[in-house]
C-alpha cells in the first residue's frame, strides 16, 4: 500500500482497464433543451458556461443528466462503468455557488456520511489540475478517499472539489468492489480532462480556492497517520526544556483553555512547538525526505509537492509512573504539503485540542460534526 502501484504514464491506459469490453451506454435522462444544446448521443453543451461534456470517457458512460434549476444554473451527469465485478458511478456537479451549507465541502462531506455512515477517512487534501491549453489557470482542488469495509467488499468513496468562484465543479464518485488503484486513477484523469478552459472562461476573474495553487495545503492520510508514529519517534528526538526557550512567535487560541505560545526552531526537522498543559506537546516537524515519499500510497492518491510536514502531538505518562515504565504516547494526525505557517499550525493545534485524536478511524460522520462545532 506504500508504494506507488501505478506510474503517471500508464494513466492514459487506466481509462481502458485492460481487457475489459465496454458496457452499453444506457438512455439519457433530463437533457432540457434550454439548458443543454448537442445531440443526447454525443457531446452535450451546458449553455451557460459552453463546457461540453462527451457521451463517453474511456468505459465511462453517460447515463443521466439533470438540470436542478430551470436556467442551468445547478446542473449534474452521472457516467457509469462496469469493469468485471467493479461498479463506478461518477457524478459531475457544476453549480454557481448559492447556499454553502450544501454546496460547500461540509454539505458534500455530509450527504457522504449520511450514504455511507461507517465511511473513514481514508486520505483528504490536494488534488492538482494543470492549466488547460486554452487557460493559463492552474488548479489545485480538494480531494478526498473514504472507504468503508474491507477486503473485496470494500467501497471507496470519492469527493473532488474546485471553488472558482462564480463557478464550482463537485466530481462525487463511488467504487464498489474496490481491487484496484487503477480504478481510482482512471477517476482522476477524468476529473483533469474536464472542460476546464471552457468553464474558467465562463467564470471570470479566478478567486476561489482552487485558484490559490502557492502556499500550505493540509492534508490527511489514513496509512501514514496509523504507521508513521512508531518511526518518528525513534528518529526525531525531542528536547522539552530546550524548546521552552526558544522564541516565542505567536499564540495559537485553544478554547475553552485561551491560548497558549507557538515557539519557532531555527534547527530543522523543529518548526514549531507549542506546550498545552495537561495534555501534550505539539510540533510541525519536517519528514525527512526518505519518509515524505510514504505519503504517496496505492489509494487516495493526493499531489504532494515540495517538503512534507507533519502535525505531532507528544503526551507525556500519567505522573506518578514508575521510572522505565510507560513511554511517551505519539500521534501524527495532520500532515502540510509545503512549509505551514504559524497560524495553520496554530488552526491545527486548536482542532486536535477541541477533537479527539486517538483514534487513527475518522469517520466522515465525525469529520463532520467536528466542522459543526467550528466557529
Amino acid at each position: 500500500m506504500l508504494f506507488r502501484a501505478i506510474r503517471l504514464g500508464l494513466l492514459g491506459a487506466a481509462l481502458h482497464f485492460a481487457g475489459i469490453p465496454a458496457a452499453t451506454a444506457q438512455p439519457i435522462e433530463g437533457a432540457n433543451p434550454a439548458v443543454w444544446s448537442g445531440d443526447v448521443a454525443g457531446p452535450l453543451v451546458h449553455k451557460p458556461t459552453g463546457a461540453s461534456f462527451p457521451p463517453s470517457y474511456g468505459i465511462f458512460h453517460r447515463s443521466r443528466v439533470l438540470a436542478l434549476t430551470p436556467d442551468g444554473s445547478d446542473v449534474a451527469l452521472n457516467y457509469d462503468a462496469q469493469d468485471g465485478d467493479t461498479r463506478t458511478r461518477l457524478s459531475i456537479f457544476l453549480y454557481r455557488p448559492r447556499d454553502p451549507a450544501q454546496h460547500g465541502l461540509k454539505g458534500a462531506l455530509a450527504a457522504i456520511a449520511a450514504r455511507s455512515p461507517k465511511a473513514f477517512v481514508w486520505a483528504d487534501g490536494p488534488f492538482a489540475i494543470p492549466a488547460p491549453s486554452a487557460s493559463p489557470v492552474a488548479l489545485r482542488a480538494f480531494k478526498g478517499a473514504y472507504k468503508t469495509g474491507i477486503g473485496p467488499q470494500t467501497v471507496m468513496d470519492y469527493l473532488y472539489l474546485a471553488e472558482l468562484g462564480a463557478w464550482t465543479v463537485k466530481v462525487r464518485a463511488t467504487i464498489t468492489h474496490v481491487r484496484d488503484p487503477s480504478q481510482e486513477e482512471a477517476i482522476d484523469l477524468i476529473v483533469r480532462q474536464l472542460p476546464w478552459g471552457t468553464i474558467l472562461d465562463a467564470n471570470g476573474p479566478c478567486q476561489g480556492p482552487a485558484c490559490r495553487t502557492t502556499g500550505a495545503m493540509p492534508f490527511d492520510s489514513h496509512m501514514v497517520e496509523s504507521m508513521l508514529p512508531a518511526v518518528l519517534a525513534k528518529r526525531l528526538p525531542f528536547d522539552p526544556a530546550a524548546e521552552r526557550s526558544l522564541p516565542e512567535i505567536a499564540q495559537a487560541p485553544v478554547p475553552p483553555l485561551g491560548a497558549v505560545a507557538i515557539r519557532q526552531s531555527r534547527k530543522p526537522p523543529l518548526l514549531y512547538v507549542a506546550e498545552v498543559k495537561d495534555l501534550g506537546t505539539f510540533r510541525a516537524v519536517r519528514l525527512p525526505d526518505n519518509l515524505s515519499g510514504m505519503i504517496d500510497s496505492a489509494f487516495g492518491k493526493l499531489s504532494i509537492a515540495g517538503p512534507v510536514y507533519a502535525v505531532t502531538i507528544q503526551s507525556e505518562p500519567p505522573s506518578g509512573a514508575k521510572p522505565g515504565g510507560a513511554e511517551p504516547s505519539l500521534l501524527i494526525p495532520r500532515f502540510f504539503a509545503g512549509e505551514p505557517t504559524p497560524a495553520q499550525f496554530g488552526a491545527a493545534v486548536g482542532e486536535f485540542v477541541l477533537h479527539s485524536t486517538a483514534s487513527p478511524f475518522v469517520t466522515v460522520a465525525e469529520t463532520v460534526a467536528a466542522m459543526d462545532a467550528e466557529p
